[in-house]
Order: C-alpha cells, then sequence, then structure tokens
C-alpha cells in the first residue's frame, strides 16, 4: 500500500510541478475588446518581463505574481495575475488631447514633444532618459530642425554614459513620426519599398499585410488613427526580396526584433497629416555582446502651432530655462513631473521608478 501511496503522490507532486511550470499568458485589451500591441510588461521591481504581440498577448509572465502594464495611449495599470478572468487586462484610455491647431500666415510648424527612453540588457534598465524636444518644419525650405542635447533630463548608469547618450538621441530621433503611416500606404510607397498594404477587416479597422503574413493594424475610432505593425517582418521580408542578403542575414543572427504604434488625429476632411501627431511608441530588440538587448522610445505631442523664426527663437529660450546647469543641462525631475502634470501625461509606475533609482547617480529618484 505504501508504494501505491507514494506513487500517488509523486504523481500529485509531477502535475503541480508542471502546472506550476507552465506559461501564464496574458492578453491586453482596450475597452472595445481589441488587443493592445507594443503594451510593456514589468515585475515590481521594473524589471522588464516582456512587451505584447499586435494582438495584444504575452506568452509568460515568467512567474510574477503582480504584473504592471504601460502603454503610451493608455493609463497604466497594476494587477494581480490570478485576478484575471482568461488572462485578461482591459486598459483605459488615458484623456489625452491637444488643442486644434489655428492655421496661421506663419512660415514654421512647432512641434513639441515629450519622450521617455529606456534601454535594457537582458530585462535589467541600465539607461533612462526623458525629455523635451522642441522641433519645427519650414514650409519654405522644405527643411525639418530637431535639437536634443539641450533639452534632454539624462539618467545614466556610471558605465559608458556616452555610448548611452548618443544610443538615445538616435532611437528618439528615429522614432518621431513627422509623416503618417496612412498617407505611406494610401499612396502605395510602402507597398512598393516594403510590400505591405491595408485589407479591410470591418468598419475603421484594418489589417496590415504582406504577400505572406498578417504584420500589423490600422484602427480609426475616437476620432484618432493607430497604427501597429511588426516593423521586424516587415523590413526582413523586404530584405528577402530585395537581395539585400547581408542586411537579412545581420538581423537573423541578431534575432532582431522591432515594432511600433504611432498614433495620429483625423482632421475634419477624414485625414491625418504631420500636424496631426499626437503621439507613438517604439520598441528595439536584439542579441548583443553583453546580452539581450531592449530600447523602448515613448514619445507624446505637448505641444503645437504656427511659428515665425523670432517666436521659435523665444521658444527654445523658455525651454532652455527649464533646464539646471549643474549637470549637463539636466532638468530636475520636479521640472519634468510638473510638466507631465499640465500636458496629462501618464506618470512612470512606481516599477519603472524603482529600476530607475538603482541605476541612476542621482538621488532625487530614490523616494
Amino acid at each position: 500500500m505504501s508504494n501505491i501511496k507514494q506513487t500517488i503522490l509523486a504523481a500529485i507532486f509531477t502535475l503541480c510541478g508542471v502546472t506550476s511550470a507552465q506559461a501564464q499568458k496574458i492578453q491586453v485589451v482596450d475597452e472595445s475588446g481589441q488587443g493592445i500591441g507594443l503594451a510593456s510588461v514589468t515585475d515590481g521591481n521594473g524589471v522588464l518581463i516582456g512587451l505584447t504581440d499586435i494582438n495584444g498577448v504575452l506568452a509568460d509572465v515568467k512567474g510574477n505574481q503582480t504584473v504592471a502594464i504601460t502603454h503610451v495611449a493608455y493609463k497604466p495599470k497594476t494587477v494581480a495575475v490570478a485576478s484575471l478572468s482568461g488572462g485578461r487586462v482591459t486598459m483605459e484610455v488615458n484623456d489625452f488631447g491637444l488643442d486644434e491647431l489655428v492655421v496661421k500666415p506663419k512660415p514654421l510648424l512647432y512641434t513639441e514633444l515629450y519622450y521617455r527612453f529606456y534601454a535594457y540588457v537582458d530585462d535589467s534598465l541600465r539607461t533612462f532618459v526623458a525629455g523635451i524636444v522642441p522641433y519645427t518644419w519650414n514650409f519654405q525650405k522644405k527643411k525639418q530642425t530637431a535639437k536634443f542635447s539641450d533639452y534632454a533630463c539624462a539618467v545614466f548608469n556610471l558605465k559608458d554614459v556616452s555610448w548611452w547618450k548618443v544610443r538615445s538621441e538616435s532611437l528618439v530621433k528615429g522614432a518621431l513620426r513627422s509623416n503618417p503611416a496612412e498617407k505611406n500606404l494610401s499612396n502605395g510607397s510602402w507597398k512598393k519599398e516594403l510590400f505591405i498594404e491595408q485589407v479591410p477587416l470591418g468598419e475603421n479597422r484594418w489589417a496590415i499585410v504582406n504577400p505572406v503574413d498578417t504584420v500589423g493594424t490600422l484602427v480609426r475610432a475616437n476620432g484618432m488613427s493607430t497604427f501597429t505593425v511588426d516593423g521586424a517582418k516587415v523590413q526582413m521580408y523586404a530584405n528577402e526580396q530585395k537581395g539585400q542578403t547581408k542586411m537579412l542575414k545581420r538581423r537573423q543572427e541578431k534575432n532582431y526584433a522591432y515594432e511600433y504604434v504611432e498614433v495620429f488625429r483625423i482632421n475634419d476632411d477624414g485625414e491625418v497629416g504631420s500636424e496631426d501627431y499626437v503621439m507613438s511608441l517604439n520598441h528595439w530588440e536584439h542579441d548583443g555582446g553583453k546580452g539581450r538587448e531592449t530600447y523602448i522610445v515613448e514619445a507624446w505631442v505637448t505641444d503645437r502651432g504656427y511659428m515665425t523664426e523670432e517666436e521659435f527663437k523665444q521658444k527654445r529660450k523658455d525651454l532652455d530655462a527649464m533646464n539646471s546647469k549643474q549637470v549637463w543641462n539636466h532638468i530636475p525631475i520636479e521640472v519634468l513631473e510638473a510638466y507631465e502634470r499640465q500636458h496629462n501625461i501618464p506618470a512612470i509606475t512606481d516599477e519603472a521608478r524603482k529600476a530607475v533609482a538603482l541605476i541612476t547617480r542621482d538621488k532625487w529618484l530614490k523616494k
């Protein structure tokens, strides 16, 4: 009998072990039940667990009982995994808005953005940068200007500071969306260059496809156009079709991933243009020399309007006055937090704050 009992107990323990080892999947959705792609999921210490795919799914929360979820377009949320019904997490749209743009006969279109840059190595946060970027489009000269270094609030680890600085500025610039995806899809340039196009899924919703896969979605809702795409799939298929074997091989060897979300306002004519940019989220990932490198850039438009050159110079002076001159034009965290509140930008989560506090030489995040 004892052998039978031992066998039964061993089977129970084995089953329990299998159950506990099973991946716990979650799906992050909006209030209409549609999946939210590129939502960041972190544990209680701000360690990155992963990002949701274009359907809002994260395959495994890696045994974490509580997770924090953030996305540029939604209010942050912390949830107990065991409390979720079917693993679903519903996010509430952030009440984020811009005043209507008044068209005036001035030469510059001014756009002011607030951004956050996160750099991880093997899911451990290594660098955090947040700041304000003023840039303009000159209609007469057809030229865009953007100046980063004067307005960045940077929090670094003590190693490789200059490299992280250059990397963050490069990726933030690459994340800004002056040309809306809808325009590139409708005029066919992306079909020619990247082999992608939109296919109707229903009212105001489209799948973004290439000849072999569904690579994203386009949704029009609440006066906004939201474009989410798996950029790595798009780029690597284009590399293959164009015979760009070296680039394709490099991306494959590095296990390259790149996705992004962009949001533009839909104007009264039912169109979107450069002046209608609202927010974006970009995610890059690849195998590096020191581990798996992940970069996330969040960006929100906080102000826009038409200006003269003199008005733009004054605006830059006003922004420069926000900087502390003690450390590399370093904007104090209190000033940035006030700026976030003024423009209704979600504050970084407590979990992210913990992670940032561990890497910074500054003490203002160690509350």
